[in-house]
């Protein structure tokens, strides 16, 4: 646990590696049947068509997603980018949001319409990504952290995406909860810009010096997870810590109940999904189970199973489980379950953050709690 003035820092700076800003790209929208794109001398480039060509003044292009039939039969079944558009002003319009950086049109997979793509440099990407995953008013040393993490996460992808597994992937990652939420040029705020300046190129790595995902949640509820509790994959580094520090703010201990037949289903497609067993029953007998739990362990007939709570909640939805952090018990027919927290629960808690901040911590000793055996580097 952080006391105040005995901290001890984990986290230092590594030598500098000089190199360049990258971009990345960010799916913004999918499944677009027709896309309006407004701005300052435009600059479009169709890709399809190997064609350019400049706008002067203020111009709207639309675009009509719906192909063909003779146009489908033509297209590979990949994703291809169609086209490209920027302004020299650095700011491009689709719909009221207005962004910095290129828009790229790709066919999906369905070739039925098409996904949006923001191509923007990884310090801008930031200062509006911060307004998202956090709040752009929060203390500056809270989104220093969130930035140092968010900016390690997609350094990750954009590296990832040099690689030939990602071939049919025109893009790095999503703008949702499944990467990482990012924002407008409308978000970036005076201390968003600062969090992101003030941390320019710096992400985290693992004991070894190697670059991998950094994650983030919402509110751990008490303790924070490993990568391997939540997913099963082990990444370098991680260790769970606790974290009274998002107690007090944020979602409230939550509460569930729900019949025991509806467990029955969860627990029947956990098992077919994730372990390949298709053993089933009606007759499901939980084990004692605690909060330090990650995984439950339950009779199915006389058989024992022991199952990743992640799993469950993935499959449940986060209505019902919020997070991973949960007790379940069963009372004859009715299942409850009591939990705390909101998110996977793995890496640096959000909440847990702003309530160090507020204490005066610094984003270093913020992000040395929450990743004890990682490093600071500069990427570039």
């Amino acid at each position: 646990m952080l006391k105040t003035g005995c901290l001890v820092l984990s986290i230092f700076m590594a030598a500098p590696v000089m190199a360049a800003v990258p971009s990345v790209k960010v799916l913004i929208a999918k499944s677009l049947k027709k896309i309006i794109v407004e701005g300052i001398d435009l600059q479009k480039t169709i890709h399809t068509q190997n064609k350019s060509e400049q706008y002067r003044g203020r111009k709207s292009i639309s675009f009509d997603c719906r192909p063909s039939s003779n146009a489908r039969k033509n297209f590979p079944k990949s994703p291809l980018l169609v086209a490209s558009l920027s302004s020299p002003t650095g700011l491009i319009s689709w719909g009221k949001n207005k962004y910095n950086g290129e828009l790229q049109l790709l066919t999906n997979p369905g070739m039925e319409s098409c996904d949006l793509v923001n191509l923007i440099p990884m310090e801008a990407y930031l200062t509006t990504l911060l307004s998202k995953e956090m709040n752009g008013t929060w203390p500056v040393e809270a989104l220093k952290a969130q930035a140092v993490a968010a900016r390690t996460y997609a350094y990750d992808r954009i590296r990832k995406g040099q690689g030939i597994e990602a071939e049919d992937k025109l893009y790095h990652l999503e703008s949702s909860e499944k990467d990482q939420v990012s924002g407008t040029f409308m978000d970036v705020t005076a201390n968003t810009m600062k969090a992101a300046r003030e941390t320019h190129g710096e992400i985290l790595v693992g004991p070894s010096g190697k670059i991998a995902p950094v994650f983030f949640h919402s509110k751990c509820g008490g303790k924070t997870l490993r990568p391997d509790q939540v997913w099963g994959g082990v990444e370098e580094g991680y260790r769970s810590v606790n974290c009274t520090f998002c107690n007090k703010t944020g979602m409230k201990d939550w509460k569930h109940h729900m019949k025991g037949e509806k467990l029955t289903t969860m627990v029947d497609k956990v098992l077919k999904r994730y372990y390949a067993d298709q053993t089933v029953g009606s007759d499901i007998r939980l084990m004692p189970d605690s909060t330090e739990n990650s995984e439950l362990r339950l009779y199915v007939g006389d058989r024992l199973h022991i199952i990743k709570k992640s799993y469950l909640r993935n499959l449940a939805g986060r209505e019902l489980l919020p997070s991973n952090n949960f007790v379940m018990t069963m009372n004859n027919e009715e299942v409850h379950v009591k939990g705390q927290g909101y998110g996977h629960g793995v890496g640096l808690c959000q909440l847990g953050a702003l309530e160090l901040a507020k204490r005066g911590y610094n984003y270093r000793q913020i992000l040395s709690h929450y990743f004890p055996r990682h490093k600071m580097k500069k990427a570039y």
